[in-house]
């Protein structure tokens, strides 16, 4: 037994020596930059760490997160890793009551900030919206500053990662999150031009120097709109239509007037065919900003479900009017046009009708001047898009209709040759 007991002493005196020689190599690969060797030596140490006594395991620790610290740049996890390690090199110090790596380990930890927040500028700057996402999350985990929070949450909507997308904007919409922030701005004199020019102070010595003046302190824009507009893309992109209509009467209490807000809305009762509070949704949007096209065609098409057709009509010629080359206002007016034409072909197809010569040629003639009026509106269309199939099908039987034959025989033609590709 005594021998069996020498022999365990000697193999844990054996692996305590060893594991002190191999963070020490990792420590001097460390230094001379020779990282996978570092890093293969530390791994060794770890293995055999729980054998080893209390200043060696946190000498383990904070060489291992000096290793990881530097493989952060290359693996963002590392720093991740880096982090976990310091955390449990402080905790495990400060129970047993030896700080000898603590005050480093804070330091490291600042450094490990300093090259995540490089790493995060370095994302923004070449839109690698990829990586952005997690790199400013790790900022925001070390700083707790919710604009790292916010790019994350816009990289992940870019990246099409909706359902983290949604947590951190519902995260950030309900703490109050504006992003707002005060900056000094002057007048560039060689430029004429306003630029940022950092704090104060440096203002006051810019102006000194004779270069700029006019010093102005202004607020950036908030955020908080684009927050809402992005929460509603992503709630739109995952179906939750529930939980859209439930934020959006929730953010209207504090914004009546948000113009995404109201078209979110409009949206979702446009899903749910709802075309009363559709069209009155999008009513208010065009009030808001009665220079948008798109609102404009919305409201005009709302209208139309509704057979409002005079004020559709308004509303696809002002969207005409902002975009001369809209195709589908072009149909609509078309539409609008031809809407009485269902019910004089259901005349026409009566029994009564079809016997009555005179009747009939006088519904047919109904029906052809309809058509004629409609053909400005879909030649129009045809000529700011000239493969519309939707188009050449309505022009295709007009024209056929109307005896147009050279007409006819044109928009034929386009159609073939459009299905044949």
């Amino acid at each position: 037994m005594k021998r069996i007991a020498l022999i365990l002493l000697a193999f844990i005196s054996l692996s305590a020596f060893a594991q002190k020689s191999e963070v020490k190599s990792a420590e001097k690969a460390y230094k001379k930059g020779d990282i996978a060797t570092a890093q293969t030596m530390i791994q060794k140490a770890c293995k055999l760490k729980d054998q080893a006594d209390d200043k060696t395991k946190a000498r383990i620790m904070f060489v291992k997160a000096e290793i990881l610290a530097k493989l952060g740049t290359k693996d963002l996890n590392n720093f991740n890793k880096a982090l976990e390690t310091i955390n449990k090199l402080e905790a495990f110090e400060n129970k047993t009551g030896r700080k000898k790596y603590t005050d480093d380990a804070r330091k490291l930890k600042t450094q490990i900030t300093s090259d995540v927040l490089n790493v995060v500028n370095d994302d923004l700057n070449k839109k690698n919206y990829k990586e952005l996402e997690k790199s400013s999350m790790i900022a925001y985990a070390l700083t707790n500053n919710e604009n790292y929070k916010y790019y994350s949450a816009v990289a992940a909507l870019l990246n099409e990662h909706y359902e983290l997308a949604e947590k951190l904007l519902k995260e950030l919409y309900d703490s109050g999150y504006t992003g707002v922030k005060e900056i000094v701005t002057m007048r560039d004199k060689s430029t004429g031009k306003r630029v940022n020019v950092g704090t104060e102070k440096e203002a006051k010595l810019l102006k000194m120097a004779g270069t700029h003046d006019q010093m102005k302190k202004e607020k950036t824009p908030s955020r908080r709109p684009d927050i809402i507009a992005n929460l509603l893309f992503a709630y739109g992109k995952l179906g939750k239509d529930e939980e859209a209509i439930n934020f959006i009467q929730k953010a209207k209490q504090e914004d009546p007037d948000n113009l995404d807000l109201i078209i979110g809305e409009g949206n979702y009762y446009l899903k749910k065919g709802d075309n009363e509070k559709f069209a009155a949704a999008m009513q208010k949007a065009v009030e808001l900003d009665p220079k948008n096209k798109l609102i404009n065609f919305n409201l005009a098409t709302a209208y139309y479900q509704l057979k409002k057709y005079d004020e559709a009509k308004k509303y696809y010629e002002k969207t005409i009017e902002l975009d001369p080359n809209y195709v589908d206002a072009y149909k609509g007016l078309a539409f609008i046009v031809l809407a009485p034409e269902e019910g004089i072909t259901k005349e026409m197809n009566k029994d009564e009708v079809l016997m009555n010569d005179a009747l009939y040629n006088k519904y047919n003639k109904q029906r052809l001047d309809l058509y004629r009026k409609s053909l400005p509106y879909l030649e129009k269309a045809l000529q700011v898009k000239p493969d519309d199939e939707t188009v050449l099908v309505m022009l295709k039987k007009i024209y056929r209709d109307l005896e147009m034959k050279d007409k006819y025989k044109e928009v034929k033609a386009k159609l073939d040759a459009l299905k044949s590709k």
